[in-house]
């Protein structure tokens, strides 16, 4: 289930991970964040409440009873309600550091008794519940403020408390937090996201980039195989990629280099091979004519024919002759009428238009090495074959196949034909040189374009040798 939903692709499991990382962060980041915003929120708010109430403690004790009402009425807002009572709403001193700071705010050292006590948000209705009537009674009264019915906010109680004044009556304070101040705003959080979407999209081109040597190491492994390309890579890109393409031109080098000593080798093994020959030929043409003289000849001759296939299959023309893009059905369409002007009855299949990109003269030769087996193996008993030359794409290949409806191959020679000198003594060869080189050669021109070739029986008699070649893809336009 999870290697359906990951990517296939290496950059994007990377930016998986990136973005898996980047968003947990955040969401660590936002609530720690939130943790500290509430807690500043909380410390100011009580601050600012026991400021009030000190204040407001001072002004009552310096004046006549009759102003109470009004001083009182005059110092509540929406997050703080007071009242006077003639007995406390909170009877436990929870928070004795704040009872302290606040009895030091007190201009003078009167005998107060301060209670305060904390309401935090996991033991809210807990100690809600535990509140006198007066003190709920003082909490629906804030909601009939005027000032409180213009705004309709919610509000969170933080802290309560009850001060005791010289004249033995109760000062039973609330304060409250705006439950829209502990919110994130809208910009607030599009500000994030749009800071999160910019992280990504450069993380994600910052992966792209980063893997660009990578794909151009691909690149360069293609072509390699295709078309013998040995030109080294630039050595650019991370510093954990450049051993890889150190390595890679190394291999390169050292591939060109065997390449070249071989070719080099079998030209100097058939250059001293032709000289002992080219003279057993002469002192043959003095030998009186007879059989046995007819018969040495045509081996020299077969000698001759081997040494240069073999030269042939060790050069692979294909490795010289640069691809290009083709249009295939063209290509075969010459190459089949040109078989047709000869007589050769050659029925050809092809989509209107295939493009490949391969070495058109070494393609050719693969392809007339196989109609010239069809058509010499693959013939009936009345008169000559038909053969099929069929060209189509499916979803990864170009494929090409050449068949007839001769007596085919054993299903255990199938694979032994394509092995250097090897000929099948009655159903049928395996070169137009008659040496055995002929598939030999066809299959290493083939995998040289990164495809495959393979023979196959016919359930309708017959054999068919199919060629798959990899899809072109048109390069994208910069």
């Amino acid at each position: 289930m999870i290697k359906r939903i990951l990517p296939s692709s290496l950059i994007g499991k990377i930016c998986i991970i990136m973005v898996l990382g980047l968003v947990f962060e955040l969401l660590i980041a936002l609530q720690i964040f939130t943790n500290e915003r509430v807690q500043m929120l909380n410390l100011t708010t009580s601050n600012s409440t026991l400021e009030r109430v000190a204040a407001l403690v001072n002004v009552i004790d310096r004046t006549p009873v009759g102003l109470h009402d009004e001083i009182l009425a005059a110092s509540q807002s929406s997050g703080l309600t007071l009242s006077l009572d003639r007995t406390a709403v909170v009877t436990g001193n929870q928070r004795a550091d704040l009872s302290s700071q606040l009895t030091q705010s007190f201009s003078e050292p009167l005998p107060h008794q301060v209670k305060i006590q904390s309401v935090t948000s996991q033991h809210h209705n807990e100690q809600r519940a535990g509140m006198t009537k007066m003190m709920r009674h003082m909490h629906m009264s804030m909601k009939h403020m005027p000032m409180m019915q213009q705004s309709a906010v919610e509000y969170k109680t933080q802290l309560i408390g009850s001060v005791k004044l010289s004249n033995n009556y109760w000062l039973n304070f609330s304060s409250a937090i705006d439950q829209q101040a502990l919110r994130w705003s809208w910009s607030a959080i599009t500000g994030l996201i749009l800071v999160a979407l910019f992280t990504m999209i450069a993380m994600y081109w910052v992966v792209k980039r980063s893997l660009l040597p990578v794909k151009k190491l691909a690149v360069a492994a293609q072509k390699l195989g295709q078309e013998r390309d040995f030109t080294p890579l630039e050595l650019s890109g991370p510093e954990e990629i450049l051993p890889t393409i150190k390595a890679f031109n190394q291999m390169q080098t050292q591939l060109s280099q065997f390449v070249d000593d071989r070719t080099k080798m079998l030209a100097a093994i058939s250059h001293d091979l032709r000289t002992p020959i080219t003279s057993m030929r002469l002192r043959l043409e003095f030998i009186e004519h007879n059989e046995d003289q007819k018969q040495l000849l045509k081996t020299l001759t077969n000698m001759e024919s081997m040494i240069e296939a073999t030269m042939n299959f060790a050069r692979d023309d294909a490795q010289q002759e640069p691809s290009q893009t083709v249009e295939l059905t063209s290509l075969l369409q010459t190459i089949t009428d040109d078989y047709q002007d000869r007589g050769d009855i050659i029925h050809f299949i092809a989509a209107n238009k295939i493009i490949c990109r391969l070495s058109p003269i070494a393609f050719r030769r693969v392809i007339e090495n196989l109609l010239n087996n069809s058509l010499c193996y693959g013939q009936q008993s009345e008169n000559k074959s038909l053969i099929e030359l069929n060209c189509f794409n499916d979803e990864q290949h170009t494929v090409v196949q050449v068949c007839d409806r001769g007596t085919g191959i054993d299903e255990s020679a199938l694979e032994d034909v394509f092995k250097p000198f090897v000929r099948l003594e009655k159903a049928r060869d395996t070169s137009s040189s008659s040496v055995g080189l002929g598939l030999s050669i066809s299959r290493s021109i083939i995998q040289t374009h990164g495809g495959s070739l393979i023979l196959r029986n016919r359930s309708e008699g017959g054999l068919c040798a199919e060629i798959r070649l990899p899809l072109y893809h048109r390069p994208q336009s910069k």
